[in-house]
C-alpha cells in the first residue's frame, strides 16, 4: 500500500511539473509566433529547453500511469490507445523520420504526441483530478493576465496577422481552457467572480483574433450553461446587462471596436473551401488506410502545403485508417455516447460537452486546434482521462 502511495505521488510529480512547465512555454510560444511573423525568425532560444522538460515530464507521467491504471480502465480503451500508439510509432519509423530529433519529436506528426495522448490513464485518481481542476482556473488567469499585458504593451495592431501574431497562441490555448473551467465553476459559489471574469475574457480574446469559430463555441458554452440553470429568468437578465456592457465596451474602446470592425471586414470570406477541394483532388485511397507518412505533402498552387484545416482529415491523410478510428473512438465515441446513455453528473456532463466541442473543434470549427505536445492538447487528454476512467467503471 505504502508503495502505491508513493507510486501515485511520483506520477503527479511529474504530471504537474509537465503542466506548469508548459504553461510557462506559452508566452515563449507566442513571443516565438510574434519574432516569426514580424522579422522571420523562427528560432528557439534556451526556452526550447523549458518545452522539452515538460514534454520529458509528461512521457514519464504516462509510463509509470500505464502501469498504475491497468485496472483502472476497460480493455476497450487500453486497446484503442495502445493500437494507435503502435501504428503510428510505426509510421513514423518507416516515413524516415529520426527518433532522436526532438524536432521530429514533437511535431504534430511526432510519436511524441501520441505518447503524450496517453496522459489519459492519469484521471482515475480524485485527489488528482481535484489538483487539476486547480490548475486549469490557474492557468485561465495566467493566460488572461499575458493577453492584458499585450493589450497595454502592443494593442492589437492594424489587421489580423498582426492581432495572430501576438494573441494567437493565447486564444488557442484559452478556448480549450475558458469553457470547462467555466462550466464547471458553476456550483462554487464564492469563484462566480472568476468563472464570468474567464468567459468575457474569452470572449474578448476571440473578438481581438477575429475568430469567428472561437465566438461560436464560447456562444453555444453560454447555451449549455443556461439549459443547467434552474433559475433562468435570472439568468437571462444577466445575461442582458452582460452583453450591453460587451457591446458599450466595443463601441467605445480602441481595442475592441478596431477588433469588431476588422472582424465584420472578414464577412464571409471563406478561407477553407479551396484549400480542402484541393487536397481532396490529391488524396490516394491506398494512403487512406496506410498514411502517406510524417513528410506527407500536397500541392497548393505553387508550394507544399503538410497541413490542412480539418484534423481528423489530416490525421486520417499522413496517419492512415487505424490511428483515425481509435482517436475518434476514444475522443468522440464513447463521450457521445456517455452523454445518449443520460444520467450523468453535472460533472460528467461537462466533461462529455468540452469534448464533443473538442471533436468538433478538430473537424475545423476551431482553427489552430491539433494534436500536439501544447499545453491544449495535454489539458484535453487528462479531461478525456476523466471521461473514459468514468466509463470503465460506470461512474456516472
Amino acid at each position: 500500500m505504502e508503495q502505491r502511495a508513493q507510486i501515485e505521488k511520483v506520477i503527479s510529480v511529474f504530471l504537474f511539473a509537465g503542466l506548469f512547465l508548459n504553461l510557462f512555454f506559452v508566452y515563449f510560444a507566442q513571443e516565438r509566433l510574434y519574432r516569426t511573423e514580424t522579422f522571420g525568425d523562427n528560432s528557439l532560444g534556451a526556452e526550447k529547453y523549458i518545452r522539452i522538460l515538460s514534454v520529458v515530464c509528461i512521457f514519464f507521467t504516462v509510463f509509470l500511469s500505464l502501469f498504475a491504471a491497468r485496472t483502472k480502465y476497460k480493455i476497450s480503451v487500453f486497446f484503442p490507445y495502445l493500437l494507435l500508439l503502435f501504428t503510428l510509432t510505426l509510421n513514423f519509423l518507416i516515413s524516415g523520420a529520426d527518433i532522436s530529433n526532438m524536432t521530429h519529436v514533437m511535431n504534430t506528426k511526432g510519436i511524441g504526441t501520441w505518447i503524450c495522448l496517453g496522459v489519459i490513464f492519469v484521471s482515475y485518481s480524485d485527489e488528482r483530478y481535484e489538483n487539476f481542476k486547480k490548475f486549469i482556473f490557474l492557468a485561465a488567469i495566467y493566460i488572461s493576465i499575458l493577453t492584458l499585458y499585450n493589450f497595454v504593451d502592443f494593442g492589437i495592431g492594424g489587421w489580423r496577422s498582426q492581432a495572430l501574431s501576438k494573441y494567437r497562441v493565447y486564444g488557442v490555448n484559452y478556448i480549450w481552457i475558458a469553457p470547462y473551467a467555466f462550466l464547471i465553476l458553476k456550483n462554487h459559489k464564492k469563484l462566480k467572480w472568476l468563472r464570468v471574469y474567464i468567459i468575457i475574457m474569452g470572449i474578448v480574446l476571440s473578438l481581438v483574433i477575429q475568430t469567428r469559430s472561437f465566438l461560436i463555441i464560447y456562444f453555444v458554452t453560454i447555451l449549455f450553461d443556461f439549459f443547467n440553470t434552474k433559475k433562468k429568468g435570472g439568468y437571462m437578465i444577466l445575461l442582458g446587462i452582460g452583453a450591453v456592457i460587451l457591446t458599450y465596451l466595443v463601441l467605445n474602446t480602441q481595442i475592441l471596436s478596431a477588433s469588431f470592425e476588422l472582424l465584420m471586414n472578414r464577412g464571409t470570406n471563406d478561407t477553407r473551401t479551396e484549400q480542402l477541394k484541393v487536397f481532396l483532388a490529391q488524396l490516394d485511397f491506398f494512403h487512406l488506410i496506410t498514411g502517406s507518412g510524417v513528410f506527407a505533402s500536397y500541392s497548393l498552387g505553387a508550394e507544399a502545403w503538410t497541413s490542412v484545416d480539418n484534423q481528423w482529415l489530416y490525421l486520417i491523410w499522413w496517419g492512415g485508417l487505424i490511428p483515425f478510428l481509435c482517436y475518434a473512438f476514444l475522443s468522440g465515441g464513447i463521450p457521445i455516447y456517455m452523454l445518449f446513455k443520460g444520467g450523468l453528473s453535472y460533472e460528467t456532463k461537462v466533461e462529455c460537452f468540452v469534448l464533443v466541442i473538442w471533436f468538433l473543434g478538430l473537424s475545423g470549427l476551431a482553427i489552430f486546434s491539433t494534436m500536439s505536445v501544447d499545453l491544449f492538447f495535454i489539458i484535453m487528454s487528462i479531461i478525456l482521462g476523466r471521461v473514459l476512467y468514468k466509463f470503465s467503471n460506470n461512474i456516472p
